[in-house]
């Protein structure tokens, strides 16, 4: 199943994405900011939800993580990291979601002489969440991560009970993979975990979030790395025109994700 980013807070103030949505029949993966938990009304909420279930759409939902630490060592930052994400998880309940993401948040700059206790806090923040997820599967998403493994580490202590969100706009620029090259790797490296996929595309020297084939990500590649497995994935244009572009490539190429 695919799916379309679509924040919570653009329905309210551009309702003309809401439209888009509904007359092209497009499952949105919704991001639930700090603006749409505490400024949304929870009728707000159940309003909105209703019409996307009413229009016949499935929702996913993508979890806050503006100045979030969930594996933070200061624990003042860790307990309202937690409280914000368990916040976020109720919230969301309302859309009966498909899966939730969040990101994995593992900084080399502030964490690299204190990985263990970057990765024991990093698991009992996702064992909170996903003690609320129910049967919504939880993907972790790659943001500022140079490798997967940090990815690994949290997904193996988890026992299996959450997948990964590969973004490959953000290892495009951010993981420097337009330089290295290193994609298969990054595929290989999460193979034995569930895996969901966050797609847009860059030159690689920022995170453009443009339409499929308007940058140098290759695309190719993934699709050949990605044979014989099972993934979900969410297109993530940032403007309408990558949006149609993104639609133009996927018929172009004949995919269906």
């Amino acid at each position: 199943m695919t799916f379309t980013n679509l924040p919570l807070r653009y329905i309210e103030e551009h309702p003309r994405y809401l439209d888009l949505f509904l007359t092209r029949k497009v499952n949105p993966e919704l991001g639930l900011d700090a603006l749409a938990l505490d400024t949304f009304s929870a009728e707000w909420h159940r309003r909105t939800a209703r019409i996307f279930h009413d229009a016949g759409l499935t929702c996913a939902v993508h979890l806050p993580f503006f100045d979030l630490r969930p594996g933070s060592l200061d624990p003042m930052i860790l307990k309202a990291s937690r409280e914000r994400l368990q916040q976020a998880v109720d919230t969301a309940q309302v859309y009966a979601p498909a899966h939730f993401i969040a990101h994995l948040d593992y900084n080399r700059v502030i964490y690299s002489h204190f990985q263990d206790a970057w990765l024991e806090n990093s698991l009992r923040t996702w064992e909170l969440v996903l003690d609320q997820t129910a049967d919504a599967p939880l993907y972790l998403e790659n943001v500022f991560e140079l490798s997967p493994d940090h990815h690994v580490r949290v997904l193996q202590g988890l026992g299996g009970k959450a997948g990964a969100c590969l973004d490959v706009g953000h290892w495009h620029c951010f993981a420097a993979g337009r330089k290295r090259g290193n994609l298969m790797q990054w595929l290989a490296a999460l193979s034995p975990f569930p895996l969901h996929l966050h797609l847009h595309d860059n030159d690689g020297d920022s995170d453009a979030h443009l339409g499929l084939g308007q940058g140098l990500i290759p695309w190719d590649q993934l699709w050949t790395g990605l044979a014989g497995r099972k993934v979900s994935a969410t297109f993530e244009p940032h403007t309408k025109d990558a949006f149609l572009a993104t639609r133009n490539y996927l018929r172009d190429h004949d995919l269906k994700l």
